[in-house]
């Protein structure tokens, strides 16, 4: 919570994914006016075991809401679907705008809420992989060098470029190679001369010059 400090209090909607979503943040969430929307792992504590474990048939659900607000779901599609939410109450539905002919017509409000709050999220996450730098063999704390540097602070510069800038809008890879070609270019005008060295050469470089026999 420590993150999002500056943010409580005033009413927003935080939307977590299963690995932070649970019943002891959802009420230190409440008691600072703020909401919280996320799935949910079924082996969290304090749960309903009459809702996440309980066996459904596609179309149906489960759902239970506690006296401080805080209501669980299990809806079932092609799998099941756990929420948690301090916004929404056990009863709302929304109609299904999938375009997918076999989906459900109708489905909790809450899971329409969360795809909305994490749409921007998914976007950012998937614009990240474009033109990606990362590879199998690079060792954990260079993937997350390279994911801060080359991926989030890419993606948010282009996010900003877009939105202020006069000049046309540019899709993540013509942001990305302009970013190069500018780097590039400050690097050629500081007049930086790359020189070949043999292995003598840099071994002097290293070592020093070669003392000579007598």
């Amino acid at each position: 919570m420590s993150l999002a400090e500056e943010l409580l209090d005033e009413g927003r909607t935080l939307y977590t994914d299963n690995y932070y979503t649970s019943v002891p943040l959802a009420l230190r969430l409440r008691n600072r006016k703020t909401h919280l929307v996320g799935t949910l792992r079924a082996n969290r504590k304090y749960l309903p075991k009459e809702v996440v474990q309980t066996k459904l048939k596609r179309g149906e659900m489960a759902a239970k809401q506690s006296n401080e607000g805080i209501v669980v779901w299990n809806w079932r599609d092609k799998r099941d679907v756990r929420m948690l939410t301090t916004k929404t109450s056990a009863l709302e539905m929304v109609p299904n705008n999938s375009r997918n002919t076999n989906a459900m017509h109708t489905k909790p409000k809450c899971i329409a809420d969360y795809n909305k709050g994490k749409s921007s999220i998914d976007i950012s996450d998937q614009m990240a992989t474009y033109g990606t730098a990362l590879r199998r063999c690079t060792k954990w704390y260079r993937k997350l060098a390279f994911e801060i540097i080359w991926g989030t602070s890419v993606v948010n510069a282009h996010f900003l470029y877009n939105e202020y800038s006069l000049q046309k809008k540019l899709t993540i890879t013509e942001f990305r190679e302009q970013v190069i070609d500018a780097l590039l270019e400050r690097i050629s005008s500081t007049n930086i001369l790359r020189q070949t060295f043999t292995i003598e050469t840099r071994r002097q470089a290293l070592f020093g010059p070669k003392h000579c026999k007598r």
